[in-house]
Order: C-alpha cells, then structure tokens, then sequence
C-alpha cells in the first residue's frame, strides 16, 4: 500500500534521513537508494512510498514524488552524486580467472590430444600408416570382431578394413579400437 508524507530530515554526506507519514505522524528510515530517481531530496519535500519492516524499524521503499512514473533506471540528476561503481570481489575475479583457465586447458588438451607424438612423424604422415605391417601377416578370422580380441592398432584395421563384420568402431569415424589401440 502506497502511503503518503513529507521529508522530515535528510543528511547529504551518508544519502539518508526520515520520512513522516501525513496521516499517522509515523516515521520511516528512507536511503537514496529508496528514491525512483535517486536524486537527492529536499526538507519538506511531499513523496509516497511504500514501508517494510526492517530488522531497526520501518523502511521506506519504492519513494516517488507525487506525479512521477517510476522509472526502472536510475537517473543521476546532479553530478558528484551517483551510485559507487559495482567492485567485484576478489574472489569472485579469480574464479572467473580459474574458469577461463580451465576452460582454454580443456580445448588445448582435446586439440593436442587429436595430434598423438606417436601418430605424427616429421614428414607429415601418420605414424600408423607408416608403421603399417603388411596386410599378409593377419588373416580375416570370424571371431575377431571386437576389440578385445585384437593384439594392435593394425589388427584392428586389417579386420576393419579387410574382413567386415567388426564392432570396433563405435563412434563411426573409420578409426577402430580408438580407446583400447589406436589411441585417437
């Protein structure tokens, strides 16, 4: 409920003093920050507001002067009297420092996963394509079809590749036994 009254007192230097209700004579703590507009008001001054009850007493809320559309921004009618600047704290700075962290960790680490030292050589080719034994030295057998059943990253392919019928390749990307062999 809307009340109505007047400024009684007000203290520039700290940005508060006393509203005294026109009908009851009660009075209510009001802070600059309480003002629509947040300008300072003057001695006598006719406002309505709104009251809550504070852990010292009643507080005016929500205070307009009669005839003002209460603004949802702010605006900072004198100069040299504005709300101080929001200051982080410290901790919360660093935890956004140690989440940017942990973030650009994880992308470096999935990039420099993808480049395994014992995938590239100097030359620019994969390592397992290099290192490839011929195809001669496995055979296609009916059983192998998981990766628990292979010995090497080159089993794996061979029977991928050459026999069909393999369950290593979950995730579809022609890479077989990537966790277990072929450390992609």
């Amino acid at each position: 409920m809307r009340l109505q009254g007047k400024i009684e007192s007000w203290n520039d230097e700290r940005g508060f003093g006393f509203v005294v209700q026109n009908s009851t004579g009660e009075k209510a703590f009001v802070h600059i920050t309480a003002m629509a507009d947040h300008r300072r008001p003057a001695i006598g001054a006719l406002v309505t507001y709104e009251v809550v009850s504070d852990k010292r007493g009643p507080k005016a809320v929500n205070v307009q002067y009669p005839g003002q559309a209460r603004t949802s921004k702010p605006q900072y009618s004198k100069p040299g009297y504005s709300r101080p600047p929001r200051r982080e704290s410290f901790l919360r700075r660093m935890m956004g420092g140690v989440v940017v962290v942990v973030i650009a960790a994880a992308l470096i680490n999935e990039f420099y996963g993808r480049l395994h030292p014992s995938q590239a050589t100097s030359q620019g080719f994969m390592a397992d394509e290099v290192e490839r034994p011929e195809r001669s030295n496995f055979q296609c057998q009916p059983k192998k079809t998981y990766c628990s059943e292979m010995s090497s990253c080159a089993e794996a392919r061979f029977h991928q590749e050459q026999c069909g019928g393999t369950k290593m390749d979950g995730d579809h990307d022609g890479i077989p036994c990537e966790e277990q062999w072929c450390g992609h």
